[in-house]
């Protein structure tokens, strides 16, 4: 091959300096919309506040299900919405050393109020027979109230395992379909978001438990401690305020109804990812509860996810048999004030 001269030597380096120039900046521009929260937002403005019902009210709930989310990770920046959420109620900043920190039995523990040591799922791969000798919540309500419409959406598959077992079953146990092109799990828990408001907006069930399950996903892939699982937790943030939201319109459509919002986590994850051991990082848990019978700026380290179901129980009046759990309702011991 013939040898360039020095001018049209000049003039290739030139050439592809233009090219890459410009891609190199895409690149790092890619990088610092990534990490970038966008326009801050008035999280007061994604939804309202939570109505007491008028008289003879009605109880409805829903509880929300992030999966794998530190809650640290979750501040001001990177979740107004959830960070306003519990402003407006109950936050409960706990831990669950000594029980299994994997998704199935920790899903298991919010939906029966029994530790793992109780119902015996020690993995992610159950099926519906511990729940016959612990019933879930939504077994528990249908006993109680055959009347009561009972709805679980999630993007797990194995919630619908839960929701669905039992002598008496949620009346709708709904998996979201995955979309193979869905890398990151975000249109998946969009479409489980969506549904859920559906649900609220049109038949105000009176039990509503969605599982999203992207932060975990987050984890997994490129650990607790990477500009991913802030995304994600980003992404899931929109995801509750659209969820609250729905809860506010119809309570402000409903007035005899009287709407809880919770909102707990299965399980943390290490910086560079992953759960299963009893680290500080994967043991860390939270709840929220937000509605007319908790008071707004209250912190404590009293309540974990194994409260969820005696609280959903005793908020629609259904006999709670003998957990491990207790419900929120009762005065936290200790209490801070915000």
């Amino acid at each position: 091959m013939r040898e360039l001269s020095a001018p049209a030597k000049v003039l290739v380096a030139l050439a592809t300096a233009l090219v890459t120039i410009p891609l190199l900046c895409s690149a790092a521009g890619s990088d610092t919309t990534f990490d970038d929260p966008g326009v801050a937002i008035d999280p007061a403005a994604a939804f309202g506040v939570p109505r007491r019902g008028g008289p003879a009210a009605v109880a409805k709930v829903v509880v929300i299900g992030i999966d794998g989310l530190l809650f640290d990770k979750a501040d001001r920046r990177q979740a107004p919405r959830l960070r306003h959420l519990a402003a407006q109620g109950l936050l409960s900043r706990g831990s669950i050393a000594g029980h299994i920190t994997v998704s199935g039995p920790s899903w298991a523990s919010v939906l029966t109020g029994v530790w793992d040591t109780e119902h015996g799922v020690t993995g992610n791969d159950f099926d519906a027979s511990p729940f016959r000798t612990h019933p879930s919540v939504f077994t528990r309500i249908e006993r109680a109230d055959p009347a009561r419409h009972t709805v679980s959406i999630g993007t797990w598959h194995q919630i619908a395992t839960i929701a669905a077992s039992g002598d008496r079953r949620a009346d709708v146990a709904l998996t979201t379909t995955p979309d193979p092109r869905d890398s990151d799990e975000a249109v998946t828990d969009a479409a489980t978001a969506t549904e859920v408001v559906a649900a609220i907006e049109r038949s105000g069930p009176d039990l509503v438990f969605t599982h999203l399950d992207q932060v975990d996903l987050a984890g997994h892939q490129h650990g607790g401690a990477s500009r991913a699982y802030l995304a994600a937790i980003r992404r899931v943030d929109v995801l509750v305020g659209q969820i609250v939201a729905a809860v506010d319109r119809r309570a402000a459509g409903h007035p005899r109804e009287q709407w809880s919002v919770l909102v707990t986590t299965d399980h943390g994850h290490l910086p560079t990812g992953g759960h299963g051991g009893q680290t500080p990082a994967e043991t860390a848990n939270f709840v929220i509860a937000r509605g007319a019978d908790f008071t707004p700026g209250i912190t404590t380290s009293a309540y974990t996810l194994v409260d969820i179901t005696p609280t959903v129980l005793d908020l629609l009046g259904a006999p709670p048999g003998r957990l491990d759990g207790h419900s929120l309702r009762m005065r936290p011991q200790p209490i801070d004030e915000r």
